[in-house]
């Protein structure tokens, strides 16, 4: 009764009105695509949309998926304007998730995400979605483009078999594509796009490059591959044989840990002669209290990787993006009826801290944004400030519980000035060296000695307290001193990685314990000596075992890997049966979540 009588059919098919439909299909993914780059500038709107068109890499790569889509789907439905509506669900749906999580969250949607859909549908409990103009917008491009398509792009192929091969070889075809999505220099070089945005921030970065682009970029980091010999039964099994301690109540002590931005004692360099003696009060406090060599995994930057690193336990190939609740020594904490909190004096976005910080446990944290530069009136504060601010929020906490504190200071941050000396003398002796290379290593110094101070005052203050507390202080790396660490170089220190003394030189930093009189009392520790040098993801077994405690499952595994090799290095993982074993644990580890 319906059917298209074969006179009318037949003239779909010309060729004319075939080649119409089908470019028809090809513009409405491009205007897909389009749409789906305005979506993704977020709070940024029309000057970041029309920057994404002065970088070509950013457009091609923007626009390429959504009118190969179109292809695909014209080929397969033989009709332009369900080739038009295919599209927009595959493009637009994606996007518009992205365009709710920056506006809700602050954090980019990526293709990790795409596993956590039963969480997502948590979360949007505790939010209200919205229909702004941009999307009322689109909603009247969409039932154009598809009023426009069904009435004006009618040709249709005739041979079916032919379409369905040409688009599975489309498909087939694009997959030489891939290495143009999975490229880090393309996405780290040749897409950059920082005119608008602070380069600092991942998702800022993200926003910066569109959104298609961004999100199949981040396809290739969803994966995260098993260790060689990997077993999930053998590696479960494992744990198993260990239980999760409950610390009593009259064994706990209140724990403050701060990492310092860059912070290392340069005076244990021989190669360098000090003029004056700008960590002598860093030493005093090594000798109060317990103190080792701490070996990172990283170098001049990436501070989130030493950061997680010591919360978490875990190693170098496990830091990824945190998208979900994990496993942490917070949130064993925690549950042990510890209030967990902590702070940093700069920007919430910084490596995603303000999200994945929840999912590492921490109840609360502080940024500048809801609490630093309220107090400074600066974006950064400066240890002058900061610690004093920390000795407060410590005397000002819930004293029915006991405390855990993680803090992170900024004041030290590289790069330094090599332009400009902002000192009065110099710190070091440097008559052989660049103008440049003194005053990027004396600049650094000033940092230093003023941290120094701040640090000294502040951890003699908090060890006069009353209740147990015990202090937590260690680098994050070593400093930036020139691109290619050319001023080690030019001060003679070895940062040869092939020899012992260059491996340390170049990702050793210290680490220091210290208990005030009520935590010596309650662990029946000293918390005094030389410590052994351990990986960062092991210093928290360290203050575990100086507190007493043996911690949760996977500490106690640890504590036994770290008996047999106290330095995993990311270079060295998987190079001896211990590490191997550690590897495939923590990667079981790090996949189930138990809190």
């Amino acid at each position: 009764m319906f059917a298209t009588p074969p006179d009318k059919r037949e003239k779909y098919h010309s060729r004319g009105k075939v080649l119409f439909a089908f470019l028809s299909a090809l513009f409405g993914g491009l205007v897909t695509g389009l749409c789906s780059m305005y979506f993704a500038t977020s709070r940024f709107s029309i000057e970041m949309f029309l920057s994404y068109f002065t970088n070509p890499y950013i457009t091609l790569l923007n626009l390429l998926p959504p009118v190969i889509l179109s292809a695909v789907f014209y080929l397969l439905s033989n009709r332009a304007y369900l080739s038009f509506i295919f599209t927009n669900i595959a493009i637009i749906v994606p996007t518009l998730i992205n365009y709710f999580k920056i506006a809700l969250r602050g954090d980019c949607f990526i293709a990790e995400d795409i596993a956590l859909a039963g969480e997502a549908g948590t979360m949007l409990q505790n939010y209200s979605l919205f229909i702004d103009k941009r999307i009322a917008i689109y909603i009247g491009i969409l039932a154009v483009g598809i009023a426009m398509l069904a009435a004006l792009a009618r040709g249709r192929f005739k041979r079916k078999a032919a379409r369905i091969v040409t688009a599975v070889l489309l498909l087939a075809a694009s997959a030489f594509l891939t290495p143009l999505y999975t490229s880090d220099n393309i996405y780290d070089t040749k897409t950059q796009n920082n005119g608008l945005i602070n380069q600092w921030s991942d998702s800022q970065k993200y926003m910066s490059k569109g959104f298609v682009y961004p999100f199949l970029h981040s396809v290739k980091d969803a994966f995260h591959k098993a260790p060689s010999g990997y077993s999930e039964s053998e590696s479960e099994s494992v744990l198993a044989a260990y239980q999760d301690e409950v610390i009593p109540d009259d064994k706990k002590v209140n724990i403050v840990c701060v990492m310092l931005e860059a912070y290392n004692d340069f005076s244990r360099f021989d190669e360098l002669t000090f003029t004056e003696d700008i960590y002598a009060k860093y030493r005093e406090l090594e000798s109060m209290g317990y103190s080792g060599t701490l070996v990172t995994d990283i170098f001049a930057g990436d501070t989130r990787i030493s950061e997680r690193q010591f919360l978490t336990g875990l190693p170098y190939v496990r830091m990824d993006n945190f998208t979900a609740p994990a496993n942490s020594y917070v949130w064993y904490l925690q549950k042990n009826g510890y209030v967990t909190t902590g702070s940093h004096p700069c920007y919430a976005w910084f490596y995603n801290r303000e999200n994945i910080n929840k999912n590492l446990g921490f109840e609360s944290y502080l940024f500048s944004e809801n609490y630093y530069k309220e107090r400074t009136g600066s974006d950064i504060t400066w240890d002058s400030a900061l610690f004093p601010m920390m000795k407060e929020l410590y005397d000002n906490r819930d004293t029915s519980k006991p405390y855990f504190s993680f803090s992170i200071t900024y004041q030290g941050h590289g790069p330094y000035d090599s332009a400009a000396a902002n000192f009065e003398t110099p710190f070091v002796e440097s008559s052989h060296v660049s103008e440049e290379d003194k005053n990027i290593l004396n600049n650094y110094l000033s940092a230093q000695k003023s941290t120094t101070e701040y640090l000294y005052n502040f951890a003699t203050e908090m060890l006069a307290t009353s209740e147990p507390l015990v202090l937590v202080f260690f680098g994050d790396h070593k400093p930036w001193m020139g691109n290619g660490g050319t001023v080690y170089s030019s001060y003679g220190i070895n940062i040869d990685t092939s020899t012992e003394e260059g491996f340390l030189n170049y990702y050793s930093t210290r680490y220091l314990i210290l208990a005030n009189d009520a935590a010596k009392k309650v662990t029946g520790n000293k918390f005094v000596g030389e410590g052994e040098t351990v990986s960062v993801t092991f210093l928290m077994n360290k203050v575990f075992e100086l507190c007493g405690y043996k911690g949760n499952a996977y500490m106690q595994f640890t504590n036994d890997i770290m008996k047999e090799e106290p330095v995993i290095h990311r270079t060295s993982l998987g190079d001896s049966e211990t590490s191997a074993l550690y590897d495939r644990v923590s990667y079981y580890y790090r996949k189930n979540f138990v809190y």
